[in-house]
Parts: structure tokens; C-alpha cells; sequence
């Protein structure tokens, strides 16, 4: 190439520039339309919150669950609902004495006192507060106490009582 074409080369593309159809601007995507947010969860929770510091509104049913917020590795005291049943009924397996021990024809009885100081005759199948009587034999009488322990394996625990 020459100097003269090389002048010339210049103006050229700038005429090439001028006479070439324009390029398509890029059109702007559309935006989405815009959606309200759905507040009314959020603002159903603040109106609870307040409720709640006023002191009103809040209320919690166990429905027969235990509380979550007490620790599973303590032991719990039995809570008693109401008055416990007259006689041997409303007595428990630990307040109860072993007196002794009786063979009749039917099978073995024991005799036990009370915590009213009045002896009772139990037998296989005698419901105590409790638990109840398992079986007896000679010289002892086992007992299954139920247990709300979540802890353990068995819903019932079995206390032998030996004759003194």
C-alpha cells in the first residue's frame, strides 16, 4: 500500500461508518410485575405479640403431653388428681406392709396392712393404687407398678416384697 492510499483510508470508513444502516439498540427486558407481598402472616404474628405483653390471647393445652420445657433426666414427682379411692384401692405398693402369707386351695393370699392400720387379703390380680399384684409365692409377693418414665424400656416396674 501506498502513502496515498493509506491517506485516503481514513475518510473511507468514516463515509462506511455513516452510510451503514444503525444497529438495533438493545430493548430493556421487561420487568415483572411487581406483587404485592403478602404481609398479613407477619402481621398476624405482631398482633399475637402484643396480645401476649398485654396479658390476654395466649393460652397453651398440654392435651395429656408432657411439658417440654422439663428435663427428661429428673425425676418427677406423681402429680395426684383429686382424692385417692377409700381403702385398699387408694393405697400404694411402697405404703403398704407384707404381714404374711396364706396357701388355700385356690392358691396363695397375703395378708397386708394398710396405711389405715386395717390388715387386708390380697390376691393375684388385686389392683392397688399404683400397680397391682402380680403373683405370690411362698415367702414373697411381686408386684407391677406403672411407670410415666419416658426413659425407660418398660411402661411398668416390678417390686418384689419378701416376708420378714
Amino acid at each position: 500500500m501506498s502513502r496515498r492510499s493509506l491517506a485516503l483510508l481514513p475518510p473511507l470508513l468514516a463515509v462506511a461508518a455513516l452510510a451503514a444502516p444503525p444497529r438495533p439498540s438493545p430493548s430493556p427486558t421487561p420487568a415483572p410485575p411487581e406483587n404485592p407481598i403478602d404481609t398479613s402472616t407477619v402481621e398476624r404474628i405482631l398482633r399475637g405479640d402484643e396480645a401476649v405483653e398485654a396479658g390476654q390471647g395466649f393460652t397453651y393445652d398440654p392435651a395429656g403431653r408432657r411439658d417440654p420445657f422439663r428435663s427428661l433426666l429428673t425425676r418427677q414427682a406423681k402429680e395426684e388428681t383429686g382424692q385417692r379411692p377409700p381403702g385398699l384401692r387408694g393405697m400404694g405398693v411402697e405404703e403398704i406392709k407384707l404381714q404374711g402369707i396364706l396357701k388355700l386351695p385356690e392358691g396363695y393370699v397375703a395378708m397386708v396392712q394398710g396405711t389405715d392400720n386395717a390388715s387386708y387379703l390380697i390376691r393375684p390380680g388385686t389392683i392397688l393404687y399404683d400397680g397391682n399384684v402380680e403373683h405370690i409365692e411362698p415367702g414373697k409377693v411381686f408386684f407391677r407398678i406403672q411407670v410415666a418414665d419416658p426413659k425407660s424400656l418398660k411402661p411398668y416396674r416390678e417390686v418384689v416384697r419378701s416376708l420378714q
